[in-house]
């Protein structure tokens, strides 16, 4: 029971919520970095199994045995069996059957989560995979051609079969990512704290799942950007003494010793995972409180759509007719 990676993309790797309660002791979080995505794709699949998170380019998944599975996240050139298919919406499949998830058309990240969910091991109560300490997913590393992934066994993996969502990716909308004043806001001046704001950076090449390297407007603090080394925060927006900013991701380290002009704001962290390299970014400043309240009314928003999603269910008819076909078949004895 189990799938085969044909092709791994670009980077993909095992991830669940994170590794979280354990920075005091050295481990990253790790963990998906659109947690909004990857949370409806538990709620669409049914369980709450990990997921492979794909990036900008996904792989091609061969099933070993009959299985579902669901793409949230980002916008790809999803097929099955050479046939296109859709983001969001529960998939049946049989053995012999392969999905290639192929390049993104909008976002960055999806979740490719499945009704047999991935039999992966713990690690400090996390699926998530923390390349750099080659810990957690799968052997602790991305996803390579040839990898087998065992799958559980589940009885009720067709439950949520057809179950679909509208694609509604969460993404930069030409709207700024809101940012609060960092732990070192002090050790730079006016006009850089100003400049954060007031102009453009492009995200580099140079990004991945522990930082957004930007590049722009140079900010650089006053006097040396070296600290005594302290915690930092997911979003925490460091600034070494070349000036150009990096956003700390979920692979950050646990401790860093450069300045922090500001955090991003947890409610924009999503939008953040599903811009990629060579997008442009813009901030904009405010208050710890408004912060918290954005972030309250998005859980609402979103529970709000998990519930109507339950109770209101909208489903993909060709995925029901594909089974009523299959069942025909087994009925007249041709399967």
């Amino acid at each position: 029971m189990s799938i085969k990676i044909l092709t791994p993309g670009l980077f993909s790797t095992i991830q669940d919520l994170g590794r979280i309660g354990y920075q005091d002791q050295g481990f990253s979080s790790a963990g998906v970095l659109d947690n909004y995505a990857y949370r409806m794709g538990q709620i669409l699949i049914g369980n709450r199994g990990p997921a492979i998170e794909c990036t900008i380019i996904g792989p091609t998944v061969e099933f070993l045995e009959d299985n579902t599975f669901v793409l949230t996240g980002a916008k790809f050139k999803a097929t099955l069996n050479d046939t296109f298919i859709d983001g969001s919406t529960v998939i049946a499949v049989k053995k012999g059957d392969v999905l290639k998830v192929g390049q993104v058309n909008e976002g960055a990240r999806g979740y490719l989560l499945f009704g047999k969910p991935l039999d992966i091991s713990k690690v400090a109560d996390s699926f998530s995979t923390h390349t750099r300490s080659q810990i957690g997913g799968f052997k602790g590393r991305a996803l390579k051609s040839g990898d087998l992934i065992g799958c559980l066994y589940n009885t009720s993996y067709k439950e949520r079969l057809g179950i679909s969502l509208p694609f509604n990716l969460a993404k930069n909308n030409n709207k700024p990512i809101q940012i609060i004043e960092g732990p070192q806001i002090d050790h730079f001046s006016k006009e850089a704290q100003q400049k954060l704001v007031s102009k453009n950076f492009e995200i580099s090449e140079k990004s991945d799942r522990m930082g957004y390297r930007l590049q722009g407007e140079n900010i650089p603090p006053i006097g040396s950007a070296d600290i005594i080394s302290e915690p930092v925060a997911l979003g925490s927006i460091q600034v070494p003494n070349d000036g150009n900013p990096i956003i700390l991701l979920n692979d950050k380290q646990t401790v860093g010793g450069y300045t922090k002009i500001a955090t991003v704001c947890a409610s924009d962290l999503h939008r953040l995972a599903q811009m990629q390299p060579n997008e442009i970014i813009r901030f904009e400043w405010t208050t710890v409180e408004t912060a918290v309240t954005k972030l309250e009314q998005q859980e609402k928003d979103f529970n709000d759509k998990i519930e109507n999603l339950l109770n209101q269910p909208i489903f993909d008819v060709a995925q029901m007719r594909n089974t009523s076909a299959r069942i025909n078949k087994l009925l007249k004895g041709e399967l």
